[in-house]
């Protein structure tokens, strides 16, 4: 406990040759109560306890009782604690012991220290990379500090009756936990490797057991940035409005209450997120309830106001109150399992030591389901503002991942620019005033090269200023700042963190001043959008930053702070400051008149001696002692002087040292307040962030279009009725090949019907025309150019899509089941303002059952007359449309070539072109000899497949001859 840089005695231990001994034989590995049969809970309860809590585990007391004082310590912090990994700080060090050690070692890459137990560590300054690593790997970290030295440890232990060994310890308290869902960056960590949002989801469920339909209640949040979303809502068998959440939103860390979700729903969170830590909680006494968790955010003091303690909720929780309730301590109607999900989210986060800062920004919004308002709209199009794209269309049109759009469009810059973006690929606007104003930004932009590049240049330069003004605003709060524990915590490297967060301050500074010369690049800009958003208020929307700047840019200085690691403001910034300033001024004064007063009672010149708390003697020559009088005292002498204390001097010293003490405290609190002030203008400075990202997806999807032969799609809201989709020499925005092959695609236009039957060879290219449609609407209702040399879209309120053969194995779903399940959304959702891309529907059961049901789903679309792909290998299914002026009949074109008079072994060469009517056969044989299928088989094959041929063409025609005159009759003859 000694604060030099070395360990501790008792672990004072050298390395390991070569890491991990030969055998481990590590004594952890021992213990009775850590054996898979003797555990239990802290409670005592066994795993098979429904109320069992794997987070804690019971440490015997007679275990604990032959430990030493810093192991009984690190045991009991670990039996609260048990599936956290403790970096646990000993001098200038974080110790890993025990089962944490050997994660340490085989994660880490740490050494073993020689000794009976396993343990290893690291220097502090380390823990930012090292608690990044294993956060990373799914682990749960709790970094564990000293908050008490040895003379502090004395002073307690003096005050107790009879102390025991286990009390001469210094205090260790866990001031931060971080998962990958729950991660803040303090100084003490590194910055975040990626711009992505990993969010922490609080899930609850209730399940209508007549209709076996559940509501959900959620609450999500990015806890680098701190801004919640709170929302409810009933979903459907499917659990589409769930999924799609998880799509939109993923989490990588959910919690539930323990016993309430049902096995579909639990089911469907490990199949879909299988690598997110999922963490069940006790009832109440963890997971907080509706009307618990409004009460313990009222007695809190998150919402209270820094100067005059006033209360006051935030305005995004407001509507999840009930406005009968002046307190605000009943949630409102068909609100309360948010509310309750919140409570879920506050205990977690109030657990990990975060909850002050992250609830202090009072940032809570609305998430509403996409599909929403279209719930009850099939008549007309649906006027909310974004287009529905669901969990199953993100994943089959492949938005995201490896080969994706959103990796073709981010070109963005900053952060919370390439944020932005996903948002807008997930949301794509169903508001053609809001798309044409892209447009025209982005085509301003495009013809603007010497500026964007300029633009570019700046943007690049910017840091995730979005998670600074989290880290500066939890810096400046003062209640986190006296009541965490990090603020007791005794940290060696302080100086270092604390010069970290100047350069933080400092750098967010410097980059608002970056901003404002980017915002003076588009002074001459025409466009609505971009003049909007990149003049000052009030002409233009983009905050009035210069006049907070300027004052932040004299109130400090800069340089000198970034040195010393703590702001010494100018004065007129800090009033306390200013006023400790005057009161130490004043002493001067006093203290100057005092000792003038002195020179002229001894008539010689009189000097103050002494330092600290023995400043203000006065030094007297020996020749005027005689002029001493009883109000001196003597304190000491030196050759030809003597010394004294005066009542005034010691009056004097005491209102200095108060003076001193209070500047020195004002001065350790300063940074804070600064940071406080600049926090206060947090909706400013936010406002200012999402202009700035605005701009840079702008800017993105310029370069975008720059690339290639692009257009400007032509856009129609559909309030004529008409609903339709034009295409010309469209290219899949994901496929770069030189050698693509251009496609033209109409719906409901040029003749063309609604509902399009596509047939083709395998392999002909029918999947990728179905995904380039849905991927270039996308593309249009963002604002983009798409890869096509014209393009005129009606707006589409949902793209539905029922694409590939999925089976869903860990969820015990067949092929046939996933088809039917997502075929079932389409008909049950879809309007005719809907673009609905079907692949061979069917494929999972019997010949004759999926052309049936596939004849079905045909002719129920039809109906609905939304916009529809819909390829088939189902020839039977294309006899019978082919007449129906409501369905347009293409295919995708290919050449065939026999081989030796075998048709069996046909060549077929893909053409990769849509073109009009069906195609004759499927030429699956091809795709056998290309799978290197033996020709024998291929031969059999061909053989029974033109029987079978043979004998439906036969069925045809009498059935044909039975519905025929006698005219007809005789020309099907002829054709036998």
């Amino acid at each position: 406990n000694k604060k030099d840089s070395k360990r501790p005695a008792q672990i004072q231990n050298q390395p390991v040759s070569n890491g991990l001994p030969a055998t481990p034989t590590w004594p952890h590995l021992k213990f009775e109560f850590l054996q898979p049969e003797k555990i239990r809970d802290i409670n005592r309860k066994t795993p098979k306890d429904p109320d069992y809590d794997p987070k804690t585990i019971h440490v015997p007391t007679d275990f604990l009782n032959n430990q030493t004082p810093a192991m009984r310590q690190w045991w009991e912090l670990k039996s609260k604690h048990f599936d956290c990994v403790f970096f646990y700080k000993i001098g200038k060090f974080y110790e890993l012991y025990h089962m944490d050690a050997v994660i340490g070692v085989n994660e880490l890459s740490l050494t073993y220290m020689r000794g009976e137990f396993a343990h290893s560590g690291f220097p502090e300054i380390g823990y930012g990379r090292y608690s990044a690593s294993l956060i990373e790997r799914g682990y749960k970290v709790a970094r564990i500090e000293q908050t008490e030295n040895p003379e502090m440890m004395a002073a307690r232990c003096s005050k107790m009756a009879r102390p025991t060994k286990f009390d001469k310890v210094v205090k260790r308290e866990i001031c931060q936990v971080s998962t990958r869902g729950t991660r803040v960056y303090t100084p003490l960590d590194v910055e975040a490797s990626t711009p992505n949002s990993n969010y922490l989801l609080s899930l609850v469920e209730k399940c209508d057991l007549a209709s076996t339909i559940s509501s959900f209640g959620v609450c999500f949040i990015d806890t680098t940035i701190g801004e919640f979303y709170l929302g409810q809502f009933v979903d459907d068998r499917c659990n589409s409005r769930l999924l799609t959440l998880l799509a939109h939103h993923p989490p990588v860390h959910v919690i539930y209450e323990r016993g309430t979700l049902s096995q579909k729903t639990l089911q469907l969170i490990n199949n879909t997120l299988p690598v997110a830590l999922k963490e069940p909680l006790q009832r109440e006494s963890q997971f907080w309830s509706a009307t618990t968790v409004l009460k313990k955010l009222h007695e809190g003091s998150y919402f209270k106001k820094e100067n005059d303690s006033s209360f006051a909720w935030p305005e995004g929780l407001k509507p999840y109150l009930n406005e009968g309730d002046s307190l605000g301590l009943t949630p409102a109607d068909n609100k309360e399992l948010a509310i309750h999900a919140l409570g879920g989210c506050v205990y977690l986060l109030k657990e990990f030591l975060l909850e002050q800062q992250l609830l202090a920004q009072g940032c809570f919004n609305t998430y509403t389901p996409p599909d929403f308002s279209a719930a009850s709209s099939r008549a007309g199009l649906n006027y909310a503002n974004t287009m529905v794209i669901d969990a199953v269309t993100i994943k089959n049109l492949r938005l995201f991942g490896d080969g994706s759009l959103i990796g073709i469009l981010d070109r963005c810059c900053t952060a919370f620019g390439k944020r932005l973006l996903r948002e807008w690929i997930c949301r794509p606007s169903c508001r053609k005033n809001v798309i044409i104003e892209r447009q025209e930004a982005v085509q301003e932009l495009v013809d603007r090269m010497d500026v964007m590049q300029s633009a570019r240049a700046i943007l690049s330069t910017l840091p995730d200023l979005e998670r600074l003004l989290s880290k500066i605003h939890a810096q400046g709060n003062a209640a986190r700042m006296k009541d965490h524990p990090d603020g007791r915590a005794i940290m060696f490297e302080g100086p270092t963190y604390s010069k970290r967060v100047i350069v933080d301050f400092t750098t967010t500074l410097a980059k608002f001043e970056e901003v404002l010369k980017f915002i003076e690049l588009f002074d001459d800009f025409k466009s609505s959008l971009i003049t909007r958003y990149t003049r000052y208020e009030p002409d233009g929307e983009f905050p009035q930053l210069r006049e907070t700047l300027d004052y932040f840019k004299t109130a400090f200085d800069h340089e000198e702070a970034k040195k010393q690691g703590y702001i010494v403001p100018k004065k007129g910034v800090d009033a306390e400051y200013d006023s400790v300033l005057i009161e130490l001024a004043e002493n001067k004064k006093d203290l100057d008149r005092y000792l003038e007063k002195q020179k002229q009672h001894f008539g010689v010149k009189i000097t103050f001696h002494g330092a600290d708390r023995k400043r203000y003697q006065i030094e007297v020559p020996e020749s005027q002692v005689k002029k001493v009088g009883p109000g001196y005292e003597l304190t000491s002498q030196r050759k030809g002087f003597k010394r004294y204390y005066t009542a005034e001097a010691k009056e004097l010293l005491a209102r200095q040292m108060n003076a001193e003490e209070h500047k020195d405290k004002v001065l350790k609190d300063l940074n804070r307040r600064i940071f406080a002030q600049f926090s206060e203008k947090y909706d400013m400075w936010h406002a200012a962030i999402h202009k700035l990202a605005t701009m840079d997806v702008l800017i993105s999807l310029a370069d975008y279009a720059r690339n290639g032969d692009m257009c400007i799609p032509e856009i129609h809201d559909g309030s004529d009725g008409e609903v339709f989709i034009r295409i010309k020499d469209g290219k899949h925005p994901c496929i770069t090949s030189d050698n693509f092959i251009p496609n033209d695609t109409s719906l409901a236009n040029d003749d063309a019907a609604s509902f399009m039957i596509l047939t083709g060879p395998n392999m002909g290219g029918k999947s990728t025309l179905m995904r380039q449609v849905g991927l270039i609407t996308i593309m249009a209702q963002i604002g983009s150019y798409v890869p096509a040399s014209s393009c005129c879209i009606t707006l589409v309120d949902r793209i539905f899509t029922r694409l590939g053969a999925n089976d869903d194995i860990l969820a015990g779903q067949s092929t046939f089941l996933v088809e039917l399940s997502e075929t079932a959304a389409i008909l049950q959702h879809a309007t005719p303002y809907s673009l609905v891309l079907v692949d061979e529907l069917g494929r999972g059961t019997s010949t004759y059952d999926g052309t049936a049901i596939a004849a079905a789903v045909v002719n129920a679309l039809t109906k609905l007359k939304c916009l529809t792909l819909f390829s088939t290998h189902y020839h039977s299914l294309v006899e019978d449309y082919k007449t129906n002026k409501e369905v347009t009949l293409a295919h995708m074109a290919c050449m065939v070539e026999t081989e030796e008079e075998e048709v069996s072994q046909e060549t077929v060469k893909f053409l990769y072109r849509l073109s009009e009517g069906a195609c004759p056969k499927s030429y699956g044989f091809n795709v056998a000899r290309l799978a290197g299928v033996s020709s024998i088989i291929t031969k059999r094959a061909h053989e029974i497949a033109r029987r079978m041929e043979q004998e439906t063409n036969h069925k045809h025609i009498f059935n044909a001859l039975c519905k025929a005159n006698g005219a007809g009759i005789r020309s099907l003859i002829a054709t036998i």
